[in-house]
């Protein structure tokens, strides 16, 4: 699953302008940190069978 969340993340996102560390209790799941210290977490999310992200300030 982690495999498929960082391939999400690298046709989305420009990497190298991002922070990220691992979410051990998501499946795949990886913390993206801004500049500005806001976060979002992405994971793969079984009953949908794809990558989806929570907001930091949504959940």
């Amino acid at each position: 699953m982690r495999d498929k969340v960082m391939e999400f993340l690298k046709e989305h996102l420009e990497l190298d302008k991002f922070v990220l560390e691992d979410c051990n209790f998501m499946p795949g799941g990886v913390f993206v940190k801004d500049n500005e210290g806001k976060c979002m977490l992405f994971f793969y999310d079984f009953m949908k069978d794809k990558v989806d992200y929570w907001l930091e300030d949504e959940k």
